[in-house]
């Protein structure tokens, strides 16, 4: 009897004109309300993209701002979709007291879980503050060496010399060694040539180090020198060793190594290779 009056009260309300009236209005303003959230989320990005480049473009040069600006980018990215998740929410009819509630909770639960980016977001700011490097600078971080391309909330990414592109640990860089090339105006070149122990070591200095006086875009103060550098097992390594401005680098880099050997030809001085002598005793058996 319980059953069958409870099935009539169902049914009589599904009946009801006027609570069916009530779900399709409220059913329809919700559909309104949904749709009106993702237009104003997808208008307030579109407008962000358009309003993007042209901040990117004021003050290109400024090399500081750009890594300042891309810096803030990231953090305003991460915000905007933090506000636009919660103006459609509000819109939705979700409660403040509850939305509050739930950020609160959430709040709690991302600090946990991202505790270790808390330090990687901090060496991001002391990166910035103390300037350490900047957005197009040549490094040396984590070992990956290349030309700083992005720095962002939690990370910096390194445009290595083969075009990769390696994304670094803010924390981790501000915790281990930096070296930022790009600092110094200009660089020193060392190269290091072994040549045979029958060589005439004078002459072979003599030639690599005309080699590297000869290329135009070797600075002529500080000057090129040379010097023994080790008696190795096969071989006497020569330094060579010269200065040349950041810009020039890896240009003069791979034009000497491409013209040591042709140098040392020249002058009949071989460069050997590693070699074993093998000695052979007779035993009277």
């Amino acid at each position: 009897m319980k059953a069958q009056s409870f099935t009539d009260e169902v049914l009589n309300n599904l009946i009801d004109k006027n609570i069916l009236v009530t779900f399709t209005v409220e059913f329809i303003f919700f559909i309104i309300k949904i749709i009106v959230c993702i237009s104003l989320y997808c208008f307030v990005l579109k407008m962000v993209k358009k309003i993007i480049p042209i901040y990117n473009k004021a003050k290109k040069e400024n090399m500081i701002d750009q890594s300042l600006r891309s810096f803030i980018r990231s953090i305003l990215y991460v915000g905007l979709h933090a506000t636009l998740i919660t103006i459609c929410l509000l819109i939705l009819g979700v409660k403040e007291s509850s939305l509050l509630a739930f950020f609160g909770t959430l709040g709690i639960g991302v600090g946990l879980a991202l505790k270790d980016n808390l330090s990687n977001f901090a060496g991001g700011i002391i990166v910035l503050i103390f300037k350490t490097y900047k957005v197009g600078d040549e490094v040396n971080i984590a070992g990956e060496m290349g030309y700083v391309y992005d720095i962002d909330i939690f990370s910096t990414t390194v445009r290595t010399h083969n075009n990769d592109l390696v994304i670094v640990p803010n924390g981790s860089i501000v915790s281990n060694k930096v070296i930022n090339y790009t600092k110094t105006p200009i660089r020193r070149l060392k190269f290091i040539i072994g040549v045979s122990y029958d060589a005439d070591l004078d002459v072979a200095r003599e030639a690599l180090e005309k080699l590297l006086r000869n290329n135009p875009l070797v600075l002529a103060d500080p000057a090129v020198y040379s010097h023994v550098d080790a008696y190795a097992d096969s071989s006497i390594n020569i330094a060579l060793k010269g200065w040349t401005t950041n810009e020039h680098y890896w240009t003069v880099y791979k034009e000497t190594l491409n013209g040591i050997k042709g140098a040392l030809d020249k002058e009949k001085i071989s460069i050997p290779f590693p070699q074993m002598d093998v000695h052979f005793n007779n035993v009277d058996k």
